[in-house]
């Protein structure tokens, strides 16, 4: 293997200590030496799957190391080894686990860690849109990967017609550790309860709700105890990126074109750099482009999908204290938000 024959030169004490390091460490405290969340979760479930490494070249095994990833995280290991500062840093970085007010169900703290990518989903009447985020190191890091918006079609459809139709988007949908989506509004009984045209359209949503998530859950294996689907809090992204007023959202675009231009300067707007969060996400050219050719009713719901994510990430993941505090100051009146009527785009 050619990496192999590249690899610095370890003393066996070394390279013993690496190996020790590498098969009895967890993520939580991997992620005190030279490496990113994706690649420890990658290297924990490649452990999972193949038993504990044998030799140091077993890490190139691993998705996402080659020499120079693998090169800087073995150094890492052997200087906090030779410092003897392992068991200090982790005490530092270990974070409370806040995400029981923000998702449904609850992630408990090992869980958290092991999440390297999630995919956010906004779905509408008659269409899906979704976006993919790959996370980064503990510095809230995460680059864009994909993102698509899917039409179902903007007519009534036979269940069986609606449920081929999700199926086949669910397909779409890129492979993630977990799934987000925003809590849907509860039903509640009223005297006055609408046309019959807003009852279907309420059920059909409902529907397709439950289609896709039931599909999404699957990918976790019927017998895994384990989550891999999460809802946010209504309202909880507008509140973060300053999208409310009322109970009434506004547009996602201009916020979104503003980290674009303020992160990669990859898109053409002149929107002045976004006020409300500092946002440390990639954003490949080709999904910038992308974005800008969509029409705006597309763009804005492509919007949404990704700030869903984005919101995921900062509260719940990388648990970023600005973040929390933002939406903390509206904790007060969110009952009362969350019992309104929101506008929405079909």
């Amino acid at each position: 293997m050619a990496h192999k024959r590249l690899l610095p030169v370890y003393t066996d004490f070394q390279r013993l200590k690496i190996l020790e390091a590498l098969n009895e460490k967890n993520i939580a405290q991997m992620l005190n030496y030279d490496i990113t969340k994706a690649k420890a979760s990658k290297l924990h479930a490649w452990k999972s799957q193949n038993g504990p490494l044998q030799e140091l070249s077993d890490i190139f095994n691993v998705e996402g190391f080659g020499l120079k990833a693998a090169t800087k995280f073995f150094g890492s290991l052997l200087e906090a080894s030779a410092r003897g500062k392992g068991a200090s840093c982790a005490k530092l970085k270990t974070k409370p686990v806040l995400t029981g007010s923000f998702i449904s169900p609850t992630m408990d703290e090992e869980h958290r860690l092991r999440i390297g990518s999630s995919v956010g989903i906004r779905i509408g009447v008659s269409s899906v849109s979704w976006s993919r985020l790959e996370m980064g190191n503990s510095e809230s890091q995460c680059q864009l990967t994909h993102w698509h918006h899917y039409e179902l079609n903007d007519k009534k459809l036979h269940l069986v017609e609606l449920a081929r139709r999700c199926l086949y988007l669910v397909h779409q949908i890129e492979q993630a550790d977990c799934y987000v989506m925003e809590s849907p509004q509860m039903a509640q009984a009223v005297n006055n309860p609408g046309s019959i045209d807003h009852q279907n359209i309420n059920i059909q949503k409902a529907q397709v709700s439950a289609i896709i998530s039931y599909a999404l859950m699957l990918r976790a294996g019927v017998d895994n105890n384990i989550n891999n689907l999460f809802f946010m809090r209504r309202f909880l992204t507008a509140r973060l990126f300053n999208h409310l007023v009322g109970a009434e959202r506004v547009s996602s675009e201009d916020t979104l074109l503003s980290m674009m231009r303020n992160n990669e300067k990859n898109c053409s707007s002149e929107i002045p750099p976004n006020k409300f969060i500092d946002a440390k996400v990639e954003f490949p050219k080709k999904l910038c482009k992308m974005f800008e050719q969509q029409q705006r009713y597309q763009r804005e719901l492509l919007g949404q999908a990704f700030l869903l994510n984005l919101a995921f990430a900062r509260l719940v993941l990388f648990q970023d204290p600005k973040a929390i505090s933002s939406v903390s100051r509206y904790s007060k009146g969110s009952a009362h938000a969350e019992s309104t009527s929101e506008t929405n785009i079909s």
